[in-house]
This record gives structure tokens, sequence and C-alpha cells, in this order.
């Protein structure tokens, strides 16, 4: 049973598998589904974004998601560096 904004899990991909791709310079605004639409069809685990929160509990601008396989990171990568999300361009490591 998954519970909260736990990544899902399948059977065909193993741990090692997986490639995290960081997100810096998002709106603070962002959304788990704004971020994963961002990658729709680039090969990200669903429900994988985790965003960051500065000392006092709000979002301050980073995040990470996870792809399938390094490919896919550098697909991503390649294709969404520098494009905007909200009014803020990203930039992905």
């Amino acid at each position: 049973m998954m519970r909260g904004n736990q990544p899902y899990r399948s059977s065909f991909y193993k741990d090692e598998d997986m490639v995290a791709l960081k997100i810096k310079g998002l709106p603070y605004s962002a959304t788990y589904e704004e971020i994963s639409d961002f990658f729709d069809g680039m090969g990200y685990v669903f429900k994988s974004v985790v965003i960051g929160l500065g000392r006092d509990s709000r979002p301050n601008g980073f995040a990470a998601i996870l792809f399938e396989s390094e490919g896919d990171a550098e697909a991503a990568m390649t294709k969404q560096n520098g494009q905007y999300i909200g009014n803020r361009y990203v930039d992905l490591t």
C-alpha cells in the first residue's frame, strides 16, 4: 500500500537503474503536478518529485525527480535545462 508522495515502484526497474535530476531555480509556488508535467513523457518515475524546504518549512526553489534510466535523465536534462516552469527558468544537474 502506498502512502503520501511515495514513488511508484515497479519490479521492472532496480533501484540502481534509477537516476535523480536536481532542479534548481523553481518558483516557490511550484507544485508536484507542475514539475511532473514539465517532465511528462520523458521516463520519470511516477510520484518521485521531492520539493526542497528551507529552515522555515517553506519551499526553497529546489527539487529532485527520479528517472527510470541514466539515458532518460540525460535526455530530459538536454531538452529541459534552461526552460521555464512558471516565470522562472530552471537549472538541471
